[in-house]
Parts: C-alpha cells; structure tokens; sequence
C-alpha cells in the first residue's frame, strides 16, 4: 500500500524551510592540546626510571654484604676448627700422660718408694654371679668351742638375745674409744 500522491505534497508544504547557515568561516585558533594525563596516578617515567635504578642498584648492594657476611663467618669457623684441633690434640696428649701414671708397673714403684711393702703372695677370688642373692654373713665372732655352740643354738631359737649380745659389744668397744684422750 503505497499512500497517495497528494499526501506527500502536503508534507513537504508544512515543513519550514531552514535558513542556510552563514558562508563566513569562524576565526582560526591556535589548538594545543592539554597534557596527557595518565589514568593510574602514580609516579611519572622519570620517577619510575629513578625507583628501578635504585632497586637494582639496591639488590647488588645486598648481595655484596651478604656475602661479606658468609666470607666473615668462613673465617671464623677456620679460626674455630684450628682451636678444636689444637685442643684435641691437647687432649689426646693428657691422656696418655694419664693412662701413663696410671700404668700398674709405676704404681707398684710409687707405692714401694713410699713405704709399702709389696705381698708375698696374691690370691684371686672367685667369680661370683651377679643374680644369686649371697647368703648374710655372721659378723660376730665365736667366744670359745663351748660358747661358739651355746651362741649358735641361743641365737637359733632367741634373735633378741643375738641382737642383745651385739648391742653390749658394740658398746664396750665404744666405751673403751671414748676413755682415751685424742692425742695431738
């Protein structure tokens, strides 16, 4: 459907005509665009260049003391390692000075060079095992054949006796120790 000829016409008859626009040209100007500015605030490319110059020149300065630092400590563990080996050796020297004092054959002539006497003969003793429990032994001393027997069977049959018999020695030996006056 295509609309009447004449409705065109009306159209164009309603539309104002527009004034034409002046021929004259408005007056040239100078443009100078405005600085740049970046859309991150920071530092500008001269204050950027500075930071990486100053982070190089940072981390060398790190490297080299840090390894000034692992040279000093090198020298101090030599320094070290030469005490201990002069101390060892040192060490190992006293014992042999001790382990030669110590030597049965120098102990013999001390003790003969002051006084002593060696024995005539030595007796071993036997072997005991460690996990056998040893019998108690009899520490008080038999008066005669006749007492030895009569202690025996008393001491058998009565403790308290036995232990009555010890406190009265104990006593007398003690009794004859205080009497005398320590000498000076």
């Amino acid at each position: 459907m295509a609309p009447p000829p004449a409705a065109g016409a009306a159209r164009r008859a309603v539309a104002a005509p527009q004034p034409r626009p002046s021929t004259r040209r408005p007056p040239l100007r100078i443009f100078e665009p405005e600085p740049r500015r970046s859309s991150r605030r920071g530092l500008s490319r001269r204050g950027q260049l500075w930071l990486a110059v100053a982070m190089v020149v940072s981390s060398l300065l790190v490297v080299v003391v840090g390894d000034a630092m692992v040279a000093e400590g090198q020298v101090r563990l030599a320094a070290v390692q030469t005490r201990i080996d002069g101390q060892s050796t040192l060490n190992k020297a006293m014992q042999t000075q001790v382990a030669g004092l110590a030597a049965p054959d120098r102990v013999v002539a001390q003790a003969i060079s002051d006084g002593l006497t060696a024995p005539p003969s030595v007796k071993d003793l036997p072997q005991v095992p460690l996990n056998v429990p040893l019998p108690v032994p009899v520490t008080s001393a038999p008066l005669s054949k006749s007492a030895g027997v009569a202690a025996s069977t008393t001491r058998a049959h009565s403790p308290s006796t036995a232990t009555g018999a010890a406190k009265a020695a104990a006593t007398t030996s003690s009794t004859s120790s205080t009497a005398a006056p320590p000498t000076r």
